[in-house]
């Protein structure tokens, strides 16, 4: 598979909120580094994910938006090794969004870093 190809499977396993497929194109070694939950390795992805639901069912009167996850920007770097790939995302029907970097090659999803974000109080 080819590292676009394991980029657009690890992001489609996201939007649908399916940990396992997107599981499905991360290395042994993946790791994702979330400010409130701390790094994730690949054996606590899925339930991260599943976790990372029920919160943004919280938030929308215990819905699940379809898809999941919806991206109005991503921007992709492939001049260097690892490459990079940078998202906006939002879990759909909330105000829960943020930025994601992700880190993938030939062989797959590295690493995976987001940040939240969140106006500031008046």
């Amino acid at each position: 598979m080819a590292a676009s190809e394991h980029l657009e499977l690890y992001l489609e396993g996201w939007r649908l909120g399916d940990g396992e497929l997107s599981l499905k194109a991360v290395v042994p070694d993946f790791f994702y580094d979330d400010p409130n939950t701390g790094r994730i390795t690949h054996d606590g992805f899925v339930q991260f994910v599943e976790d990372f639901k029920s919160a943004a069912k919280e938030l929308n009167n215990g819905k699940l938006g379809e898809p999941f996850l919806t991206y109005s920007d991503t921007a992709i770097d492939t001049s260097s090794s690892p490459h990079s790939a940078w998202c906006w995302w939002q879990a759909t029907d909330t105000e829960l969004q943020g930025s994601a970097l992700i880190k993938f090659d030939d062989t797959g999803i590295l690493s995976e870093r987001i940040a939240y974000f969140s106006k500031l109080p008046e």
